[in-house]
């Protein structure tokens, strides 16, 4: 599953098998390993892969209901409507994971709100 997803994201991403192994000082050979499942990659590098796409770890893994067909991120709710649907963020907040889809656009929306006026607060004026 992880090979899957991480080919997929990377081409999501426009990237190469070259660029992504830059990004994270590794060689398009190891990612190549990676992305044909002869090889994987240890929990650091998981995390610095999840960060280097862009994309909460739990999408990577497959553990997220975020589909990593969808577009990449336009905007920032688009980002937060991602965030909000990932099984990380629901259990860090003790949040009911079998949210309906309406409940989560709300709650998605709703943390746009917030973050819109943190962000107001510290933003130059």
């Amino acid at each position: 599953m992880f090979n899957i997803r991480l080919k997929r994201l990377r081409e999501w991403r426009n990237m190469t098998q070259k660029e992504l192994g830059l990004s994270l000082s590794f060689s398009q050979q190891t990612i190549h390993k990676w992305e044909t499942g002869t090889a994987s990659p240890d929990p650091d590098t998981l995390i610095k892969i999840a960060k280097a796409l862009n994309v909460p770890l739990d999408v990577l893994l497959g553990q997220s209901n975020v589909s990593e067909d969808s577009a990449p991120y336009q905007t920032s709710e688009d980002y937060l409507s991602s965030i909000t649907q990932s099984n990380t963020f629901l259990s860090l907040f003790n949040i009911d994971p079998n949210l309906s889809q309406d409940q989560l656009n709300t709650l998605s929306h709703q943390l746009y709100q917030v973050t819109q006026v943190i962000v107001e607060a510290y933003q130059s004026k």
